[in-house]
């Protein structure tokens, strides 16, 4: 079997949201055609956020999650192409907080962070528990927010790649003249050297395209931004999700290699076709 392409972010059922343990997610990468991935679980929110542990780990689990890899990539076949992540909430009301956060999960061993914006204030904008808190709000305004915010975490320097990054967009909320908000977002993550990741998840939501659409990716392909795949996979079935509709995107860039960090300033380049 001739493997292809490298699944950026996978999550497990650490995280509370997932339905996959790690070793379940590892076993069907290595039975998946794809050369290799990151398991990059939600690092732990504030207890006041996340008080359930529905959307992040707990803090004591991180040292477990951490060592389940380590054992697991001992014994894979994958070898190194098995990597150690995490996707850190980028916490407009306190930075600081997620600066800390991603310190300690390096120091624990994580080898590659993804960044990402899902909240707004107290406002998990994606939620589909919290949707209806949309009809209350201008959609300019939260699009500008969201943006603001996305080139903050783009600047922090606390990233390898960010994440899904219209995901405003999730439930078709975009607004009329959205590419004052792309420009700014490839100039921020242009200006820092970062990857961004091409994710398949979108066309499993109600948006239908992938993240970014086509016209923001155009605006990073343009300032020679590098990106990674991502399927968001949360089940052992939407691992490496239609990679092929990402690659094609990619290739109508004029791009023909994929981005796959392995952390330590790694960045292996896998062809496209």
């Amino acid at each position: 079997m001739q493997r292809r392409f490298a699944d950026c972010h996978m999550h497990t059922w650490l995280c509370g949201h997932a339905e996959h343990s790690v070793q379940d997610m590892v076993t069907a990468l290595e039975n998946s055609s794809l050369v290799g991935g990151i398991i990059t679980e939600h690092l732990p929110l504030p207890k006041y956020i996340d008080p359930d542990r529905k959307v992040s780990m707990s803090r004591s689990d991180v040292p477990t999650y951490i060592a389940t890899l380590l054992e697991l990539r001992e014994r894979s076949p994958l070898g190194d192409n098995l990597v150690i992540g995490a996707e850190a909430d980028w916490r407009n009301d306190d930075p600081a907080w997620t600066a800390r956060s991603v310190a300690s999960a390096r120091a624990a061993g994580v080898e590659v962070v993804l960044g990402s914006v899902h909240l707004l204030d107290d406002w998990a904008f994606d939620d589909p528990n919290a949707l209806a808190v949309w009809d209350e709000r201008d959609i300019d305004a939260v699009w500008e927010q969201y943006f603001t915010e996305w080139c903050k975490a783009a600047r922090s320097g606390l990233f390898e790649v960010m994440a899904h990054p219209d995901l405003p967009k999730k439930f078709g909320h975009v607004p009329d003249d959205p590419r004052q908000y792309y420009v700014e977002a490839a100039e921020a993550a242009a200006d820092h050297g970062l990857l961004c990741e091409v994710s398949t998840a979108g066309l499993r939501k109600p948006c239908a395209e992938l993240y970014p659409s086509a016209e923001l990716l155009a605006e990073f392909a343009a300032r020679g931004i590098q990106f990674t795949l991502a399927s968001d996979a949360h089940c052992v079935d939407e691992i490496g999700y239609r990679f092929d509709v990402a690659a094609e995107a990619l290739l109508a860039q004029g791009i023909s290699l994929q981005a796959f960090p392995k952390g330590h300033g790694r960045i292996e380049r896998l062809p496209l076709q």
